[in-house]
């Protein structure tokens, strides 16, 4: 115990320690388990830097665009899928989700992949998402083991949800749930924040934590075991992700060099709130929109289109070296200043996992179209909303059934079922008969 508090006392923290001396029992116990859970070292040192931190401080004066090109026009398209095809027949390829958030933004009380973002079957982001590994992993002939890490808000609810669902289907045993870590929010004076509970507000470590928490929670040995060589990962909010898209683990595959791929779509605008790829001091990365000054978001090129113009989606795809690499790299820490317990412009550290990517080296960019893979579920409405997510999703059904030659009413939306087709495959005139009003459903745009 009283190394507990000197280490406290040497880290600039005496008001906490004085707090943990004067409690006992079971107060005294918890408050001690989130003391050591801290590096209180590197949060004195990290207080220090932010402190004094500017915005010029997150991008490089050399800062260049990255180009890419739209992954489908490409000839080698096919080869590519049919690559990942076979790598996901072996058993080489792995989902990782990073589902920490919660749906608060969305007026729902529970874990985001719970949301039911109001398609006519009702079904979760979850369920949406476990049904296209399932249909991806019987025409390929192997499971498909799916990583989920959870935050400590809300891994309980998560894995009850799965539970009470029968996994969708899925085996449990293909299933690992984690936690990602966390960290302690300081106030501006740098002193631990502590909540009415005598406990300390930890709050999450930024979806950089993932290289770490995969690690740490033995799931990466997990994958090394199962023979992985790929890691497909993504956030839970997309409706459109193409999970473990086969073409996208090809060209990686065939591209040789590279530790990682990240899809990439053109920007809707120079507003549009998404990181950008770019090169900074020539390695690859993204800068985040609220980063980027406001010269290098307005350029354009001659033809008047955005010279940053490479929208980052989070989908991304690791080798299984470069994620060995990443769970002892040092990724930068970033700050958030917010309000927490009441208290105003706390200091909350995060990584984010795009800083991973100059510490790989090269990168893949894999250029796609946003209507088909890219429908975030952020905002309550607006833009990001379940509203727009549930359009884009009818339209992009209902192109696929007219591409199967299907006749459709021009006033109405679909939704297939991702037990039927994976990204549009195997649909038909006869199909439809069958499932509509089942696995194929209407509905009107909103």
């Amino acid at each position: 115990m009283n190394n507990i508090v000197s280490k406290l006392n040497a880290a600039g923290q005496q008001e906490l320690a004085a707090r943990l001396e004067s409690l006992s029992g079971e107060a005294r116990e918890l408050l001690e388990r989130d003391v050591l859970s801290q590096d209180w070292e590197e949060l004195k040192a990290l207080y220090a830097e932010k402190s004094a931190a500017t915005l010029a401080d997150n991008v490089s004066a050399d800062l260049k665009p990255m180009p890419f090109k739209i992954a489908a026009d490409d000839l080698r398209y096919d080869f590519w899928k049919e690559t990942g095809e076979i790598l996901l027949q072996k058993g080489q390829v792995a989902a990782f989700l990073v589902a920490g958030g919660q749906g608060s933004r969305l007026g729902f009380d529970g874990p985001k992949g719970m949301f039911d973002i109001g398609l006519p079957s009702h079904k979760s982001l979850f369920q949406l998402q476990a049904e296209r590994l399932q249909n991806l992993a019987a025409q390929v002939g192997h499971p498909i083991p799916w990583c989920i890490m959870t935050s400590p808000l809300n891994h309980e609810a998560t894995v009850n949800f799965f539970t009470e669902h029968k996994f969708f289907g899925m085996d449990r045993d293909n299933i690992r749930f984690f936690e990602q870590g966390t960290i302690c929010a300081l106030d501006p004076n740098g002193k631990a924040v502590v909540d009415e509970n005598n406990r300390l507000a930890l709050v999450p470590d930024g979806n950089g934590g993932c290289f770490r928490a995969l690690a740490q929670s033995g799931t990466l040995a997990w994958l090394v075991e199962k023979g992985v060589q790929y890691v497909f990962l993504y956030s839970v909010d997309n409706a459109l992700c193409r999970i473990c898209d086969p073409a996208f683990i090809g060209a990686l595959a065939s591209e040789g060099r590279s530790m990682s791929a990240s899809k990439v779509v053109h920007k809707a605008g120079p507003n549009e709130k998404v990181g950008i790829f770019a090169l900074q001091n020539g390695k690859p990365g993204v800068v985040e929109y609220s980063d980027l000054p406001e010269n290098y978001r307005d350029m354009t090129n001659a033809d008047g289109s955005l010279t940053f113009d490479g929208g980052n989606i989070a989908i991304h795809l690791f080798k299984l070296a470069g994620l060995r690499k990443l769970q002892t790299s040092r990724l930068p820490w970033h700050t958030a200043r917010k309000t927490v317990c009441g208290i105003e412009k706390c200091f909350k550290f995060e990584q984010f996992l795009f800083d991973a990517f100059p510490l790989l080296g090269s990168m893949l960019p894999f250029g796609v179209v946003r209507e088909e893979e890219f429908s975030p579920v952020k905002n309550a409405d607006g833009n990001d909303s379940p509203k727009t997510a549930r359009n884009m999703i009818g339209r992009l059904h209902k192109e696929w059934l007219k591409k199967a030659h299907v006749e459709v009413k021009e006033d109405k939306l679909y939704e297939i079922s991702p037990t039927i087709s994976y990204a549009g495959e195997g649909l038909s005139r006869r199909l439809f008969v069958r499932e509509f009003g089942r696995g194929i459903l209407e509905f009107e745009e909103n």
